[in-house]
């Protein structure tokens, strides 16, 4: 296995919006280096009644990912209240994480691998 080498362009972005006659607001947040990508955002709309959160990391050695999606909120149908895949390869024994919470209605379905 060959990993091609890491970028050396630095990236650094960041922006937020507010719509308060909506109760509006979302976020964006891109960090791109030698190490790491790093990607997160968010969006509230109407007081919550439509929500997501995301988070997305990588080492670009390949010995750390996350994803985690959070806060996601259907009109109070659906609530994704996190899931979450990561890998880390740092630690002395690698170790690969899955969880998830998720509701629908009122049923709770929860799980961890």
């Amino acid at each position: 296995l060959q990993v091609a080498p890491s970028p050396s362009a630095l990236i650094d972005i960041r922006g937020a919006f507010d719509i308060p006659m909506l109760r509006s607001y979302g976020y964006l947040n891109v960090t791109l280096n030698a190490d790491i990508f790093s990607f997160r955002a968010g969006i509230d709309l109407f007081d919550g009644a439509l929500s997501s959160h995301v988070h997305v990391t990588w080492n670009w050695d390949l010995t750390f990912f996350k994803m985690e999606l959070r806060d996601m909120n259907f009109l109070e149908i659906v609530k994704i209240r996190q899931v979450l895949f990561m890998y880390d390869a740092r630690q002395p024994i690698p170790y690969a994480i899955f969880t998830c919470d998720i509701q629908v209605l009122f049923i709770n379905l929860r799980a961890r691998v």
